[in-house]
């Protein structure tokens, strides 16, 4: 309460300049450089006064008219360095423009004066570059063939040494089966054979037995 009653006469004086500023406000764009000016001087009295004064409305309120003047005025700066580069670059295209129109008399008047030398000499020229160009076409394309070949002869290779490795792999493991069926033969062979043996022995066992009743 006590800061507001001590900022009546301070927004008092202040009006005059509101009432500059409204009257400019409808006269000229917010970026023209004397809203700004006027933006920047009441926003930067505001500041000081809200905080001599303590009042933070009012030093907020500069705040305030302070950053949107900088950016106005930044606004506009960047309008003009644009307006600048615009009009760089239309005096560069019509210099660019009177150039092209300079050689195209020039090149008129050379043709005028029967300079046939020099279109000869640009024939000669092209012809030799076309020449380049094919030369250099064609030693690309033998360069890839060759390297297109060299990939087939190189995938060829791997796809050999694999086919040969599969086989090695397959021929090991028919051999180690062959070898394990031949084991379970021969252990078949072997059971059969103790088996008949067991059976002669038993059947001698019995017959010694009989004749040892009958005796």
């Amino acid at each position: 309460m006590i800061s507001t009653v001590i900022a009546l006469p301070y927004e008092m004086a202040r009006l005059p300049f509101l009432v500059i500023d409204n009257t400019l406000s409808d006269r000229l764009p917010e970026d023209s450089s004397a809203r700004v000016g006027l933006d920047w001087a009441i926003g930067s009295a505001d500041k000081v006064a809200g905080t001599l004064l303590g009042n933070r409305d009012i030093a907020q309120r500069g705040a305030d008219r302070l950053e949107r003047s900088e950016k106005l005025a930044r606004a506009s700066q960047l309008e003009q360095e644009a307006a600048a580069t615009r009009e760089q670059a239309s005096e560069a295209a019509e210099a660019g423009r009177r150039q092209a129109a300079k050689k195209r008399t020039a090149a008129q008047k050379r043709a005028a004066s029967g300079l046939a030398e020099a279109d000869a000499v640009e024939a000669r020229a092209k012809k030799a570059a076309k020449a380049k160009a094919t030369r250099a076409a064609k030693a690309k394309q033998t360069a890839a063939d060759k390297r297109a070949a060299e990939r087939t002869a190189t995938i060829k290779q791997r796809k050999d040494r694999a086919d040969k490795a599969a086989e090695t792999k397959k021929r090991s493991t028919q051999s180690a089966a062959k070898t394990e069926l031949d084991k379970a033969r021969e252990t078949k062979q072997a059971a059969a054979a103790a088996r008949a043996d067991a059976e002669r022995l038993d059947t001698l066992v019995q017959a010694k037995m009989h004749e040892r009743k009958d005796s």
